[in-house]
C-alpha cells in the first residue's frame, strides 16, 4: 500500500511541475526536429518526463498548442513595435534604433517559435490566422510611423515607407534561421548591428559642401526628393 501511494504522489508531483511554457519549449524543439505533423502529444509529454494527462490539463492537442506559440510571438511582436514606436520624446533616428532592435531582440529570444509560426501559420483555425495577420500588420504599421515620421523631420531620405518597413522587418526576421546562440556574436550585440545598419540606411544625404564633390550622389538625392514631392502632391490631390 505504501509503495502505490508513492507511485500516486509522483505522477501528481510531475503533473503539478509542468508549466504551459515548458510545454512550449519542448514542442517547439519537436516541431523543429521532427516537423508539426511528425510530433505527437505522447513525444512532448515524453520529453517534458511527464505523462499525456499533464499536457492535455495545459493543452487539448498540437493545434492548440501552435495557437499558443503563434498567440506569443505575433501579439507580443505587435505590442513591443507599438511601444517603441509611441515615444514621441525620441527623435526619429531613436525611435526607428529601438523599434528595430526591440524586434529582432524578441525574435532572438525566440527563434525556435518563430521559425515554427512562420512554417505553421496554416494550420490555425480561420479566425485565429486572421488575428496574427493583424499583429503583423500592426507590426508594419508601426515601423512604417516611425519611418514617416523620420521623413517629414527631414532626418531620413524620401523613400516608401512601408516598402522601406516591409524590408526592415524581413532583415530582422531572418535572424530567426541563422542566429546561434553563444557563437561569435551575442544577441544584443547582432541587435545593436542591424539597428545601426537601418538607421545608417535611413539618415538623409547632405546635400551641402560637406557631401563632397560626389555630383552622381547628389543628383540621386535630388532625384528622391524630387520623386517624393511628386508622391506627396499626387496623395493630395487623390
Amino acid at each position: 500500500m505504501p509503495k502505490s501511494k508513492s507511485k500516486n504522489h509522483l505522477k501528481v508531483k510531475a503533473k503539478g511541475s509542468v508549466l504551459p511554457e515548458s510545454i512550449l519549449q519542448a514542442a517547439t524543439r519537436l516541431f523543429i526536429e521532427h516537423g508539426f505533423d511528425g510530433t505527437s502529444m505522447y513525444e512532448i509529454a515524453d520529453a517534458l518526463g511527464v505523462t499525456r494527462t499533464a499536457i492535455y490539463y495545459y493543452f487539448k492537442n498540437k493545434e492548440a498548442i501552435l495557437v499558443a506559440l503563434t498567440d506569443n510571438i505575433t501579439r507580443v511582436a505587435a505590442e513591443l513595435a507599438e511601444q517603441a514606436a509611441q515615444h514621441k520624446e525620441l527623435t526619429s533616428v531613436e525611435a526607428l534604433r529601438r523599434v528595430v532592435s526591440t524586434h529582432v531582440k524578441l525574435i532572438l529570444a525566440h527563434g525556435h517559435q518563430f521559425r515554427i509560426v512562420e512554417r505553421s501559420e496554416d494550420r490555425l483555425p480561420t479566425r485565429l490566422r486572421a488575428a496574427a495577420a493583424d499583429y503583423r500588420r500592426s507590426v508594419v504599421s508601426n515601423f512604417s510611423a516611425v519611418i514617416e515620421r523620420g521623413i517629414k523631420a527631414g532626418e531620413f531620405r524620401p523613400t516608401d515607407a512601408r516598402v522601406t518597413a516591409l524590408a526592415i522587418i524581413g532583415m530582422c526576421n531572418w535572424t530567426a534561421w541563422w542566429f546561434q546562440p553563444g557563437g561569435r556574436k551575442s544577441a544584443n550585440e547582432v541587435a545593436d548591428i542591424i539597428s545601426d545598419l537601418t538607421v545608417h540606411a535611413m539618415i538623409r544625404t547632405s546635400l551641402g559642401p560637406e557631401s563632397g564633390s560626389n555630383i552622381s550622389n547628389v543628383l540621386r538625392e535630388l532625384r528622391n526628393e524630387i520623386g517624393y514631392l511628386e508622391q506627396r502632391v499626387a496623395e493630395g490631390s487623390d
